[in-house]
């Protein structure tokens, strides 16, 4: 035991590292819950060994309310009350995820001791550079109300590189003016948002942002808005469809002329000076002719099928990879649904991942 008190202690993290890592092949990811058994138990050699390791067995810190049998409000306001007291740890977060989504809103909300520790417990974390915070509507007003008294207290969040945030929490946009990636979604029984609540705040507080994924509808408005706010955008990730089929009678008349679907848009990607990574949804989604079988019994015992739709889907993805080609010079990475396609020395965008089945 002496000889290991006597090891450098940047010896130790290495040694840490190698442990956390053993078993995976990328080394710069926090380990997986297998690779955390032998880090857990070198943890428990010394408390200076503990704290080599806390970086990778507390790079992320999850607070999931999602499932029927996830911890109490009341246990997640122990574990941060807990947290607090080792400053050791907190330097060690990097990551932290707030998921709630509940159905029984009277009987199952934070408590009011989470509503005023959840702030201030993120404030003691000075090397977070993602935040994710998912909460349903009628969770909103408390922690608008507590972030705002601790960032006057704290000060903004500044170490924060990437945000992550269902539609109602806007606010915290302001309180985060150093992201460089952003992404919004939404829950289910929340009132819609209109974009704008977004972009607004994201182009007077976030100058540095650079990435942006929503789940808005694709639409000219939401590229306008978007171009509006965020001008110098590299990468766009856009997830939800260009029309639904259950929606049809909703579509917005700039949204069917001529039925070109997403090839109606590619003009206006290309009004994004520095856009060069551009994300859509799957081929299906972007009113383009493919139109693939959704009942999954369609396939059962039908290759011919699979192979066919799969033929098909590439197929509608290289037209949208060819548009994109020619009317979005700048883009050199593009994204349908699964399937990749990059600019090459001649310019022309390649299938990377060519479809292989459904």
């Amino acid at each position: 035991m002496n000889r290991w008190n006597k090891i450098p202690y940047d010896v130790l993290e290495a040694l840490c590292k190698e442990t956390a890592s053993s078993g995976s092949d990328d080394t710069s990811r926090p380990p997986t819950n297998d690779c955390r058994k032998p880090l857990f138990a070198l943890s428990m050699v010394d408390s200076r060994t503990r704290e080599a390791c806390y970086p990778w067995l507390f790079h992320k810190v999850t607070f999931d309310k999602k499932w029927t049998n996830s911890p109490s409000w009341e246990a997640f306001d122990e574990r941060m009350k807990h947290m607090v007291k080792n400053p050791a740890l907190c330097r060690a977060v990097k990551s932290f995820e707030l998921d709630a989504c509940v159905t029984d809103f009277e009987n199952n909300c934070p408590s009011p001791t989470t509503y005023a520790l959840l702030p201030s417990f993120l404030a003691s974390f000075p090397q977070l550079r993602t935040l994710t915070f998912r909460v349903q509507d009628p969770f909103v007003p408390g922690f608008r109300s507590s972030f705002d008294d601790v960032v006057k207290i704290h000060g903004p969040f500044l170490t924060i590189e990437k945000l992550l945030i269902s539609h109602s929490c806007a606010f915290l946009i302001n309180h985060c003016p150093n992201i460089l990636e952003f992404e919004d979604s939404s829950f289910l029984l929340d009132k819609p948002v209109q974009l704008i609540t977004l972009t607004e705040p994201l182009s007077t507080s976030c100058h540095r942002l650079r990435a942006l994924s929503t789940t808005a509808g694709i639409s000219s408005k939401t590229l306008q808005d978007i171009l509006k706010a965020i001008p110098l955008l590299e990468e766009l990730k856009l997830s939800s469809t260009l029309s639904s089929r259950w929606r049809v009678s909703r579509r917005r008349p700039e949204d069917q002329a001529n039925g070109q679907g997403i090839m109606k848009f590619l003009p206006e990607f290309a009004c994004f000076p520095h856009l060069h990574k551009l994300v859509l949804p799957h081929a299906y989604s972007l009113d383009i002719g493919f139109n693939p079988p959704w009942c999954g019994n369609a396939y059962m015992n039908n290759p011919g099928l699979v192979e066919q739709v799969a033929k098909e889907r590439q197929e509608a993805s290289e037209r949208v990879a060819k548009g994109v080609q020619e009317v979005c010079p700048g883009v050199t990475e593009l994204w349908v649904g699964h399937l990749c396609f990059k600019r090459d020395d001649k310019g022309i965008m390649v299938c990377s991942n060519p479809e292989k089945g459904c």
